[in-house]
């Protein structure tokens, strides 16, 4: 998955939309889920400083896209359940 990266925006306070992209271009369906199922996984399968950025731009605003590069990609996508 080199060169993907994981794009994640909260709708509201409780619900976020997901998807994989790279190169301006969105590579999976946005997928709808609860935010903190994005915090767990991302919290659960990143380094601690690479969690604490991602977390600190995930909460910048609702609306706000952040966006997460990391070596295991792939196994976040499987865990948030995005297919390519």
């Amino acid at each position: 998955m080199e060169g993907m990266t994981l794009y994640a925006q909260q709708i509201d306070h409780g619900r976020s939309e997901i998807w994989l992209g790279a190169d301006g271009k969105e590579l999976t369906q946005r997928r709808m889920l609860a935010s903190n199922e994005v915090v767990n996984v991302t919290r659960r399968l990143c380094p601690p400083e690479v969690f604490q950025a991602f977390n600190t731009d995930y909460h910048a605003g609702i609306g706000h896209v952040a966006a997460l590069a990391v070596p295991n990609l792939d196994e976040l996508a499987m865990e948030l359940r995005l297919k390519l």
